[in-house]
């Protein structure tokens, strides 16, 4: 039996697996902290452990990775790290090919996850779906009828830079008020403390260190009312973000994932199901958590890393 080397790798966590075309796993999924300095050696040491522990065959290596990827020649061009620090220009394709003679497939992890949701999630109803992932960053791919959209340079749908809020103060790589800096795990703290500077409310926020997004969370479900707030307010510019999606590309499935959204599900669907006619031009779409969880990149990988799947 073939098989393909799948991973999903993130600023933090680095998983893989071995995958079938047809969407199963035929080994635990392994999960390590994220080696970026080392990443390409990473990912030889990794498939050299899975060529032990399965009885088939692997072909290919695909891998889905956060950051700027050049799919063509298999390099990321930059990849955060979750110090806050960035490396540039990780050439997988030379070394693997030296280290462990397969052909590698490198895609967006976003992008990927799309890839992945069409395939692997999302019900045959649709024609176009969408996904979009909220961890450190925001980010999403759009597939329809199985053909991954990619824009002129590979860098289609970077829908967290969507300036949902230009007068906020905040900006992520330069655009003011983008998307994921307001609502993002990363961009969430950063929220947060930009208006505790002018609101003199009493509020538990204000106690203890609150640099992670659960922190926010946590203090909304213990009922504090600015957290509270805080957090509507995030429904609001998510539904706006979600509703420039829709207008842009107009999906019949959304679906959402990442760290953020998956630890707090009812919280950001409902946010953005009470706000989102406010942002919309298009027919609603349907909008639900992906059923892939965690492993969504992976799947994503492995869709991407595929033969017979259309990837343009």
């Amino acid at each position: 039996m073939d098989g393909i080397a799948v991973f999903g790798i993130g600023s933090t966590h680095f998983r893989y697996t071995v995958g079938t075309p047809a969407g199963e796993f035929l080994t635990e999924i392994a999960v390590e902290p994220t080696r970026p300095q080392i990443l390409a050696m990473q990912i030889v040491q990794a498939v050299q452990k899975l060529q032990q522990n399965t009885s088939a065959t692997i072909v290919a290596v695909a891998v889905s990775c956060t950051g700027l990827v050049d799919t063509s020649n298999g390099i990321i061009r930059e990849m955060d790290t979750k110090y806050g620090t960035e490396i540039h220009d990780i050439d997988l394709r030379s070394v693997i090919r030296s280290e462990c003679d397969l052909p590698l497939f490198l895609a967006n992890d976003c992008s990927a996850s799309a890839l992945g949701e069409w395939y692997f999630g999302a019900d045959d109803a649709y024609d176009c779906v969408a996904h979009v992932t909220f961890g450190t960053g925001i980010g999403a791919g759009v597939v329809e009828r199985g053909r991954l959209l990619r824009g002129e340079s590979g860098q289609a749908a970077e829908v967290g830079l969507f300036p949902v809020a230009p007068t906020s103060g905040l900006s992520s790589f330069g655009v003011p008020g983008a998307w994921e800096a307001i609502c993002s795990g990363g961009g969430i703290p950063h929220y947060v403390a930009h208006r505790l500077q002018t609101d003199d409310r009493e509020t538990t926020l204000r106690d203890g260190p609150h640099s992670e997004a659960v922190h926010l969370f946590e203090a909304a479900n213990d009922g504090d009312t600015v957290a509270k707030e805080y957090l509507d307010q995030i429904a609001q510019y998510n539904a706006a973000g979600i509703g420039t999606l829709c207008n842009a590309y107009n999906p019949g499935l959304i679906t959402i994932g990442g760290g953020v959204a998956l630890n707090n599900q009812q919280t950001i669907l409902d946010g953005i199901r009470t706000y989102l006619d406010d942002y919309l031009y298009v027919e609603r779409p349907d909008i639900q958590i992906t059923e892939l969880g965690d492993d969504i990149g992976l799947y994503g990988a492995l869709a991407h890393g595929s033969p017979e799947r259309e990837v343009v």
